[in-house]
């Protein structure tokens, strides 16, 4: 069975589209692809931006940070148990 291609299509502006294509004559990849690795990067970004913003704010509270790293040395001490 042929699955059609599952595409649409995305308006961006000419100078953007350069870009796109430069970079697509460059890596020698298709300009999907490369705007598919350029979301990708872009989510791993926010995802790390917001991990980093919520631990600030756990080590803000000196009480839940306390508690982090109790239960850090408790993961610690799991690994010096000699299991494998």
């Amino acid at each position: 069975m042929i699955m059609a291609n599952n595409t649409t299509t995305v308006r961006v502006d000419v100078e953007t589209y350069k870009s796109l294509k430069k970079l697509s004559e460059q890596l020698n990849q298709p300009m999907q692809k490369i705007i598919q690795e350029a979301l990708a990067e872009y989510k791993r970004k926010i995802l790390l931006s917001a991990t980093a913003e919520a631990f600030a704010v756990l080590k803000e509270n000196s009480k839940l940070w306390q508690e982090e790293v109790e239960e850090r040395q408790l993961w610690e001490n799991t690994l010096q148990d000699g299991i494998e």
